[in-house]
């Protein structure tokens, strides 16, 4: 400590006074510690003060432990010291830390009338020592002083005393605070380099300061809502995750203000509940500090002294400049948290908006829309998306996470508060509502054809969530609507086309009678075999555009090659398989083309092909069940007209589903046995059943084995037949 305050330039200014001081009074003066340790150069330096300075010297040590008698001083006093009658002026001061005692030692004094009674009493004891002899020349070159004058002197010397500790005070104090201010301005350097807790960073900051003992932060979870996320020092672990409301105590009193509050002298006040509740014991001042962002406020960081402490002003001043800044550091890092976290949702939502353009199917989307909404939130249960269908009679569900019960109540509350009065609440992108049990959606528009055709919700765990999450929720909902809007626009140019196509086929076919019965056969044929089961209607569809474009002349073909290319693709293809026809060797052709060849084939079958067993480039498993599908479609037809017309229509698919059924509660096959007879009377393969029923080839012939022996057949020709008469009988 004496480096620190006893620096050069003090030293020098102390000497300067000192040496005012001992011309001023005629006096030897000397400033040491309580060591006896010179602190300054002595005023006055006779050969006595020489030996009370010397390091190892009898004289020092004797006349210092006579001192120390005097330890307990604490105003300047006149005291005799080692002589009788020759007196020293000791005037003590401390040290601004307040952990040593210096003092101001001036002498000597001989009062009027003693000098000659002094000699009197040195000349007969016969102390001779050179210490002795040496304080005795001092006593005899000074002058006698009376009481009066010798009390000026004592009171100059505290003067002295009192002025060399407010100079030492006030180096201390610059030195003490530059020193403190670069080591707090160090917390915050090593926090931003380092990146360390905010805790970390409180306890090096209580460390350093002596008027903080429990240093927290309040962190903002909804509209009024607070809870301490983070808090170090003793009675930290009660505070930990306590939430509290804005205007309860003096948190919530804080969370009021956007400036700075402090309390003092706090233990008694009914606002100190809230602390004592929760086991921060005694204290005696509260100083909080907004955290703010722009206009928004994130937070309160707060500071718990628990006993009174008298603080530098300068460095209190400069501790509250540095919690502002660590306000500043928490805000940072809570805003690039904010960032990381849009970052990660919105890298995810990048890659979902590629699966979402090249989906062209609205259910599909909104499935799509369901599970990334999930994603984008850090704490959902729920998602849901209620979407109005075409005629706008009835509106589709799509949810995770929500009861049926509960999902189809809110799709009746959506579709009455947005989809049916067509609000405008959603003007701002979205809207928060809170369903009758207390959940809190947020809730998206989805919008295209002109109209509000939809709604994505979410729920939330609070407001707060909402804040962070609603921004990129919106661009969600956003790019649903836009891909929405394209696959509606789509689908509507689709079918515009697929209309233009259906007169250009009417006219095309317009007196070519046979020609014209065997296109018409074609595509009920594709109609049938997709309810049969064996092509989707998409497929159906898709082949049925490609029939009728067969039709049109080959300019008439170019003029729509742009709205149906993968039609024209599949015709192109299918004359290259006319052309191999009756050849030999290895051909692959696409499913579309095989299934397009196959109907045409069997529209035109006559007495001449109906003998051929196979078509050049058709799978065998797929020419196999399309015939099965024509025995069936041929026999119902036998039976419709022997029936006089009084028989409904009938449905492939549904003859078959009967038949199967009762195979099953005839020969009371298993549920994993009917579940291979449906695949084979599909015409699917054991590897096909395998791979479709995820078991192996092996258990594909143990079920077909138990299969036939239960129906009593012998294959699977005979067990097919067996299920058709069921279903048509």
């Amino acid at each position: 400590m004496i480096e620190k305050s006893w620096a050069m330039d003090v030293k020098k200014t102390v000497e300067e006074i000192q040496h005012t001081y001992a011309e001023f009074t005629n006096l030897s003066i000397l400033i040491v510690d309580s060591e006896g340790r010179p602190l300054v150069k002595p005023s006055a330096y006779h050969p006595f003060f020489k030996k009370l300075v010397e390091a190892d010297g009898e004289t020092r040590e004797r006349f210092w432990q006579e001192v120390r008698h005097y330890a307990g001083l604490t105003r300047p006093a006149l005291c005799d010291l080692w002589l009788p009658g020759v007196k020293f002026i000791i005037a003590p001061f401390r040290s601004p830390a307040g952990d040593a005692v210096y003092y101001v030692l001036a002498g000597v004094l001989i009062q009027s009338g003693t000098k000659d009674l002094l000699e009197e009493e040195v000349a007969g004891s016969g102390l001779y020592d050179e210490g002795h002899k040496l304080l005795l020349d001092l006593v005899l070159e000074a002058e006698e002083l009376s009481s009066e004058e010798a009390e000026v002197w004592r009171e100059k010397i505290g003067k002295l005393a009192e002025t060399a500790e407010r100079i030492l005070r006030s180096a201390y104090r610059e030195t003490y605070v530059r020193d403190r201010i670069a080591d707090l301005r160090g917390i915050l350097s090593t926090a931003r380099k380092d990146r360390i807790s905010v805790s970390d960073t409180f306890e090096q900051f209580m460390t350093l300061s002596s008027a903080a003992d429990v240093m927290g932060y309040a962190q903002k979870i909804g509209p009024g809502e607070y809870r301490i996320a983070q808090v170090a020092g003793e009675g930290a672990p009660g505070l930990q995750d306590a939430e509290f409301r804005e205007g309860e105590g003096f948190l919530g009193q804080a969370a009021l203000s956007d400036n700075p509050m402090q309390w003092t002298d706090i233990q008694r006040d009914p606002r100190a509940l809230f602390l004592k509740q929760r086991g921060v014991g005694e204290f005696y001042g509260l100083r909080c500090f907004p955290v703010r962002v722009g206009g928004e406020q994130l937070g309160i960081l707060f500071i718990v002294s628990k006993t009174k402490v008298q603080v530098d002003s300068l460095l209190r001043e400069f501790e509250d400049t540095l919690i502002v800044l660590v306000g500043e550091y928490i805000a940072s890092g809570t805003i690039e948290a904010r960032m990381e976290r849009q970052i990660q949702r919105l890298r995810p939502l990048m890659e979902v908006t590629r699966f979402m353009i090249s989906a062209q199917n609205t259910q599909r989307i909104m499935f799509m829309l369901v599970d990334m909404s999930l994603s984008l939130v850090w704490n959902p249960s729920s998602a849901i998306i209620v979407h109005e269908n075409a005629n706008g009679q009835k509106v589709q569900i799509v949810s995770r996470g929500i009861a049926n019960d509960f999902a189809e109540q809110y799709a009746r509350d959506v579709a009455k508060r947005i989809l049916r009065e067509n609000s405008s609440s959603h003007s701002l992108g979205f809207e928060l509502s809170q369903t009758e049990e207390g959940q809190l959606m947020i809730e998206y528009p989805i919008v295209y054809a002109g109209k509000t055709r939809g709604v994505l919700a979410v729920s939330l765990s609070s407001e707060q969530e909402a804040e962070e999450c609603r921004e990129v929720l919106l661009a969600l909902a956003t790019m649903g609507s836009i891909i929405l809007q394209s696959v509606h626009d789509q689908q509507q140019l689709s079918l515009q086309n697929e209309r233009f196509l259906r007169l250009m086929y009417t006219s095309a076919k317009a007196g070519e009678d046979d020609q014209g019965k065997k296109t018409d056969l074609s595509l009920r044929l594709l109609d049938e075999y997709a309810r049969y089961g064996g092509i989707t209607n998409e497929e159906a569809s898709l082949l049925q555009r490609g029939t009728m474009l067969s039709v049109l002349d080959d300019s008439a073909k170019r003029e729509l090659g742009e709205a149906f290319a993968d039609e024209l693709a599949v015709l192109k293809e299918h004359r290259a398989m006319l052309d191999t026809e009756g050849q030999t060797g290895t051909f692959s052709y696409s499913r579309y083309t095989q299934i397009l060849r196959t109907v045409l084939y069997f529209a035109a079958l006559d007495e001449e092909t109906a003998s051929r067993l196979h078509l050049t480039g058709v799978s065998p498993e797929l020419f196999n069940h399309f015939r099965k599908f024509m025995a069936v479609r041929h026999t119902v037809q036998s039976e419709v007209v022997l029936s006089d017309g009084s028989t409904a229509a009938f449905n492939p698919a549904e003859a078959e589903e009967r038949g199967i059924d009762a195979i099953v509660k005839e020969f009371g096959l298993s549920k994993r046995e009917k579940e291979v007879l449906e695949l084979v009377v599909r015409a699917s393969s054991n590897k096909d059943i395998a791979a479709k029923l995820f078991i192996s080839e092996h258990t594909v012939k143990n079920h077909l084995t138990n299969i036939f022996n239960k129906m009593s057949v012998s294959d699977r020709a005979q067990a097919i037949a067996r299920v058709f008469n069921r279903g048509i009988g």
